[in-house]
């Protein structure tokens, strides 16, 4: 049976009559009646027995009934996920984000973004830089969400806006007449280190050797939200992104943005040669509005 005849018999048989499934389909009752025929003709067998103007289906038509109406609705759920990824309200959306990401903006852009778009599933990965940009050459991940990464061949950007490096201390340790400080107010401050975190430790380090300071690296880390809890602990201060620094964690601190600030970019990068889906583009851009609502800084 063809796609048609299995819509039609299945229409006849629940309605009762050519009439009624001509009505549901919204087609005329002669074209219902000829793809009726059309099925019984290739079957080699009728499928209703027509008494006194009435359709009667016959034994054949009972045991087929029940295998044509699970074919029947893989074709209506196959017909609505088309429709859905046409209109970008369904996809499975692959993402690795930097760790500082996970913390607040992206389960809430999430969140926002299921509201509108239930169907949509996700895949969440944490990486550091490197491991991210290979997972994109690998078709691993549809999305890197990034903090200001160099251009690669084969890797398209989408622009999110920009973040701050900000210092993260205790409360009661630092002078709180200026919402803002001068890189130079921390040389020769106990420092909570940052290495090999690609870009941002970059333009951190560069920053720095640039206002001559010397600072004192008592703990070296990797990720940004353990050397903010070690600030929590009174082990000095960190010099972190904007979105750590914002997140809940240990201890009573707070935190200031340098002057002049010391900026990056935030960025999603994606295969060239992969296209991004309607799912993709909308949560995007729902990322975009959630994390413009994170990168306020006070002045």
């Amino acid at each position: 049976m063809h796609m048609k005849h299995i819509e039609i018999f299945h229409a006849v048989y629940s309605t009762g009559s050519v009439s009624n499934a001509a009505k549901l389909l919204h087609v005329s009752q002669p074209a219902v009646s000829k793809i009726l025929q059309r099925a019984e003709d290739q079957l080699g067998f009728l499928l209703f027995n027509r008494v006194k103007g009435r359709l009667i289906p016959t034994d054949e038509a009972h045991a087929l009934f029940g295998e044509v109406g699970n074919v029947y609705q893989q074709i209506l759920s196959l017909q609505k996920k088309a429709h859905n990824l046409k209109k970008g309200n369904a996809g499975h959306i692959r993402l690795s984000v930097m760790p500082s990401m996970g913390l607040n903006v992206l389960p809430l852009a999430i969140a926002n973004f299921l509201k509108e778009h239930p169907e949509v599933t996700f895949d969440i990965q944490t990486r550091h830089h490197a491991d991210m940009i290979q997972a994109l050459y690998e078709h691993e991940i549809d999305v890197g969400l990034a903090f200001s990464p160099a251009k690669h061949v084969g890797l398209n950007a989408y622009d999110f806006g920009e973040g701050e490096f900000v210092c993260v201390y205790k409360k009661g340790t630092m002078d709180e007449k200026h919402t803002r400080i001068n890189l130079k107010s921390l040389d020769g401050q106990d420092i909570i280190g940052i290495k090999d975190s690609g870009p941002l430790s970059d333009i951190l380090l560069k920053r720095i050797m640039q206002a001559d300071i010397e600072t004192n690296p008592i703990i070296s880390v990797q990720t940004y939200y353990i050397a903010k809890n070690l600030v929590g602990y009174g082990m000095g201060m960190a010099i972190v992104d904007q979105l750590t620094a914002a997140a809940e964690g240990v201890g009573d601190t707070t935190y200031k943005g340098f002057t002049p600030p010391i900026t990056y970019s935030v960025t999603g990068l994606y295969a060239e040669n992969r296209p991004l889906s309607k799912a993709c583009e909308h949560f995007l851009e729902s990322f975009k509005s959630v994390y413009a609502e994170f990168s306020q800084i006070k002045d």
